[in-house]
């Protein structure tokens, strides 16, 4: 049963993606998480090679649309500062945030040409593999999270590890 959610890419960070490989796989839409992947926990400002990675990402063809579980007041924000649409409130790993975001990304149609970045396995992980999405796993920026999430690091963390032996086997 694990195997099935199963990250398709595990990178460092964001910034570490192969966007070669993406493209190669068709995919040109990008559904990416917000807190500890794009921007530390708790906090607003997004770093500059951040910035820097999403206009690139752009400017390559790719369509990107956040979606967080966070409030709406600290979503919007973001969402304003980067001038990138944003789900708030998604409810992973449930689906309809990331179905928010793909009816915004592709106008409507159903379309599998998506990637879901995020830094948790039970939520960003678990929520685009019901889609039968393509999802990168990264390391959050930042130790500092949510209580609920410090707790499912412990089982996240004995997930990886089976991953990883699974993929030495």
């Amino acid at each position: 049963m694990l195997k099935k959610f199963k990250p398709d890419m595990i990178c460092k960070s964001i910034l570490d993606i192969d966007l070669e490989t993406l493209i190669k796989r068709g995919i040109n839409y990008l559904i990416i998480d917000i807190d500890n992947t794009i921007v530390a926990w708790g906090e607003f400002d997004v770093r500059e090679e951040i910035i820097e990675w999403l206009e690139k990402v752009q400017k390559m063809g790719f369509k990107i649309c956040l979606v967080s579980n966070n409030q709406k007041d600290r979503v919007k924000k973001i969402e304003s500062m980067l001038g990138i649409p944003a789900i708030y409130n998604a409810k992973k790993p449930l689906k309809s945030g990331f179905l928010k975001a793909s009816i915004l990304l592709h106008q409507g149609k159903k379309n599998h040409q998506t990637a879901v970045i995020g830094d948790q396995f039970f939520t960003d992980v678990i929520g685009a593999k019901r889609l039968k999405l393509y999802v990168i796993l990264v390391r959050p920026l930042k130790e500092k999270e949510f209580i609920v999430t410090r707790i499912n690091r412990i089982f996240e963390k004995k997930i990886l590890k089976y991953y990883e032996k699974d993929e030495r086997e």
